[in-house]
C-alpha cells in the first residue's frame, strides 16, 4: 500500500499547484465569455426593437 504522503509528494511533484490556479483562471474566464456574449445578445435584441420603432 501507498503511504498517503509520499502519494500526496508524488501528485504534487506531477502537477504543481500552479497549474491549479491556471485551470482556476481558465474556467472563470470562460465564464466570463460567456456572460460577455450573452450581453452581446442582449445588447443586439434591444438594438433591433429601437430599429423598429425608429421605422413604425
Amino acid at each position: 500500500m501507498t503511504d498517503p504522503i509520499d502519494q500526496h509528494l508524488a501528485e504534487t511533484i506531477a502537477r504543481p499547484p500552479a497549474d491549479g490556479v491556471l485551470d482556476q483562471l481558465r474556467a472563470a474566464n470562460d465564464q466570463l465569455l460567456a456572460r460577455l456574449n450573452e450581453v452581446i445578445d442582449v445588447e443586439a435584441g434591444l438594438q433591433q426593437i429601437l430599429d423598429r420603432a425608429k421605422e413604425a
